[in-house]
């Protein structure tokens, strides 16, 4: 592997907020495999060396740095992180749901609430949580990259094992309400 190959993927993950393989492959000509063992290496350089406070994370196909856990203390003082404890529950099933989902219509998300959400989603359009775009006659909604960056929320999906939004909204509401709806 050449070095200069080396630090320029690692430049573009770093200048990147998650890029797929497939697009540093477009950007760079190198070939996949090549830039599939140049991953391999960065992996090895930042996640197995305890000298160094960040990591490379592959979150749904997308590669991008990210500071180790046990430096979040010391983080959090630098870099201003948003609470989910500050959504109502409604407002937290259509944010996992978009981080689940990546995107999806008004339609969509009633469908699988099973309840209008229109408030719901005027309310987290105005908080900055989520954009919209207009797509034929229908809004197609998504987490807004400010959001995920202050929450981490793509992590936590990723912790929970990719977690679908029942398992999420059931373990949610008990240790988020103590029982109460």
């Amino acid at each position: 592997m050449e070095k200069e190959k080396i630090a320029l993927i690692e430049a573009i993950i770093f200048a990147s907020k998650g890029i797929s393989m497939q697009k540093i492959n477009e950007l760079t000509n190198i070939n996949q495999d090549e830039i599939n063992k140049i991953i391999e290496h960065l992996y090895s350089k930042y996640n197995n060396n305890s000298e160094s406070g960040i990591e490379l994370k592959n979150i749904d196909g997308y590669l991008k740095f990210y500071t180790k856990k046990q430096y979040s203390s010391h983080i959090e003082k630098v870099v201003k992180r948003r609470s989910l404890s500050t959504l109502t529950n409604q407002q937290l099933e259509i944010v996992i749901l978009l981080a689940t989902k990546k995107e999806a219509t008004k339609k969509e998300i009633d469908g699988i609430r099973g309840k209008d959400s229109t408030n719901i989603l005027k309310q987290l359009l105005y908080s900055g949580v989520i954009k919209r775009k207009k797509s034929g006659r229908a809004y197609i909604y998504s987490l807004t990259e400010t959001f995920k960056e202050e929450t981490l929320i793509e992590e936590l999906i990723e912790e929970l094992g990719g977690a679908q939004l029942d398992t999420f909204r059931s373990k949610n509401s008990s240790s988020q309400n103590n029982g109460k709806r």
